[in-house]
């Protein structure tokens, strides 16, 4: 797998300078609950499949602890390790299958939130309010980074 990128304290940056914010200060430790969204604590070992590229949706994750890579075919796009990022959640918004293969790098525990965007938004408002700003803001940095590479390769 080629091409990783990092997942810092600041939030999680991707090949495409992604960045997906996770403001821990506001994650509240309890017993299967991350951000007053309730789920199931799943544990992972070094190499484990987390999720698999064209699997159904079924819910989505939140990290605890631990170090997760995500890929596309046999291309790194990213390894999220900052307590607290909400990840996995694409599929389940827009009702389609993964996107893409998530795999413990490292030994991981993460919050598995089965829950339908209607139902985070009814239920949920702040943990709603909390997905979009993180989605509009990895939609802007990639968006910048596509503009920044569309830039150099015209330079050249």
């Amino acid at each position: 797998m080629t091409g990783a990128c990092t997942f810092s304290g600041e939030g999680l940056l991707c090949c495409t300078g992604t960045m997906l914010l996770a403001r821990e200060e506001t994650m509240i430790d309890q017993p299967n609950m991350a951000y007053g969204v309730e789920g199931v604590k799943k544990y992972y070992s070094i190499g484990d499949t987390i999720a698999s590229m064209g699997d159904p949706a079924t819910g989505f994750y939140i990290l605890l602890n631990g170090k997760i890579g995500v890929f596309k075919k046999d291309f790194t796009v990213a390894e999220v390790n900052a307590r607290g990022t909400i990840f996995g959640e694409l599929g389940c918004i827009l009702n389609i299958p993964r996107t893409a293969t998530l795999q413990a790098i490292e030994p991981t525990t993460v919050l598995f939130v089965q829950m339908t965007i209607d139902e985070i938004v009814a239920r949920h408002p702040q943990f709603a309010k909390r997905l979009l700003v993180d989605l509009a803001d990895r939609l802007t940095r990639t968006t910048e980074s596509w503009w920044s590479v569309s830039a150099e390769t015209v330079d050249r």
